[in-house]
């Protein structure tokens, strides 16, 4: 968490490989992942997915839902075409995307049915990190509710989450450990309970404060 500015997205950018660090290492389930050269970080991509803020800015508005779940798939050249097709209903199922609308493009779908299809995207390649920027700020209570209860399953199934969010039910719902980022520098660290006894604003808090403890050097 962080007000804007204070390197979310940046963040973000690194854990995915999009940006390479300038100091320090990132390793992705005990290899390295960043730095490294793109050409042996690829085989591996398929383990980190995301699903951005802006969900219609994220799907390719010239193809229909079903290209858009089965692409993954043929990318990395997995299963047969019938093989992918079942997938992509099975995946459609799951986050609640109607089968109807797999026909469709984008343009004809809510800020909510994109979001969920982005999350259905991403989770074709059954990630075991799923990066999540503001996932909720698309959908309406009740959708954002149907998307926390399968984040919360795909948790339980051992999938990791990463979030960047404002919307602190969610947070306190979903996270273990909170960052408090400030000024492009973690700020703060601390577990989801601390925060529940903070002030109601922690995305600003200073270091140290309702719990939190200034981040440990190489944060």
């Amino acid at each position: 968490m962080g007000e804007s500015g204070a390197g979310k997205s940046t963040l973000v950018n690194l854990v995915l490989g999009l940006l390479d660090p300038t100091e320090g290492r990132i390793t992705l389930e005990g290899r390295p992942w960043s730095p490294l050269a793109e050409s042996e970080r690829r085989p591996r991509r398929p383990r980190v997915q995301a699903v951005f803020q802006d969900p219609l800015a994220s799907l390719p508005p010239h193809r229909t839902g079903w290209e858009i779940l089965q692409e993954p798939l043929e990318v990395w050249r997995r299963g047969t075409a019938v093989e992918r097709r079942e997938a992509a209903a099975r995946m459609a199922a799951r986050v609640k995307f109607p089968e109807a609308a797999l026909a469709q493009r984008p343009a004809a779908w809510s800020g909510g049915l994109g979001q969920r299809l982005c999350l259905g995207r991403a989770l074709m390649l059954e990630p075991a990190l799923l990066v999540l920027d503001e996932p909720f700020s698309a959908l309406d209570p009740t959708l954002a509710g149907h998307l926390l209860a399968l984040l919360l399953e795909l948790k339980a199934e051992g999938t990791a989450l990463l979030l960047v969010s404002h919307d602190l039910p969610s947070v306190q719902v979903l996270c273990d450990r909170l960052l408090v980022l400030q000024d492009g520098r973690p700020a703060g660290e601390g577990t989801v309970g601390q925060l529940r006894s903070g002030p109601a604003d922690p995305e600003v808090q200073a270091p140290g404060t309702a719990g939190f403890q200034p981040a440990a050097p190489g944060v």
